[in-house]
């Protein structure tokens, strides 16, 4: 894939994400209303201005606005899995195939939020996002017999020598295996106890 075709799909992710964040900020504003009460005009005061403020430096790629909005998403997950459980425990009510469909849709939403995430923390992404050319590797110089490789886990880009993997390796950033026990039991990678 060339640089400009990668620029391209990454600043269209950027603008679905974009677009994806406005909707959950709108939704979680939504959600948290009734839980304001009283507070609602000093909720509404404080929230809207600052959800603008956010989307616009989204937007602009400014490199404060990306660690807030992973917060943000993270926070928008938890709220509707906590919602999604309230959906599923009034099963049986008056309204128990509404709050089926209602908790459905929201675990699809927790499910598409949690995609837009791992996209979100992908180096190649965050690499765009800081102005930074989104063709990773081609400018890395490497030992004899390295490849680049992402950690299965955390997408951490490493320089590996696979034919001297072992299933005991470990990624320095995250600490898991490179090497899964199918990789093992289908190449025959030697097991280190």
């Amino acid at each position: 894939m060339d640089p400009n075709s990668a620029g391209n799909q990454l600043a269209l992710a950027h603008r679905q994400s974009g677009m994806m964040l406005i909707f959950t900020l709108a939704l979680i504003i939504v959600l948290l209303l009734p839980l304001a009460g009283s507070a609602l005009v000093v909720f509404a005061i404080l929230s809207i201005p600052f959800c603008v403020l956010l989307v616009r430096g989204y937007y602009q790629r400014e490199s404060w606005a990306l660690p807030i909005v992973l917060l943000v998403w993270m926070g928008a997950i938890g709220v509707c899995f906590v919602y999604m459980l309230v959906e599923f425990s009034m099963l049986g009510g008056d309204n128990s195939s509404w709050n089926l469909i209602q908790g459905g849709l929201l675990l699809f939403l927790c499910w598409s939020m949690l995609q837009r995430l791992r996209m979100l923390r992908h180096p190649m992404f965050r690499a765009w996002y800081d102005g930074l050319n989104p063709a990773i590797g081609h400018d890395i110089s490497l030992q004899a017999e390295e490849v680049l490789a992402a950690c299965p886990h955390c997408s951490s880009l490493l320089a590996v020598k696979p034919m001297e993997l072992h299933f005991s390796e470990k990624c320095p950033m995250c600490g898991e295996r490179l090497v899964s026990q199918k990789s093992v039991e289908q190449y025959g990678i030697l097991e280190e106890e």
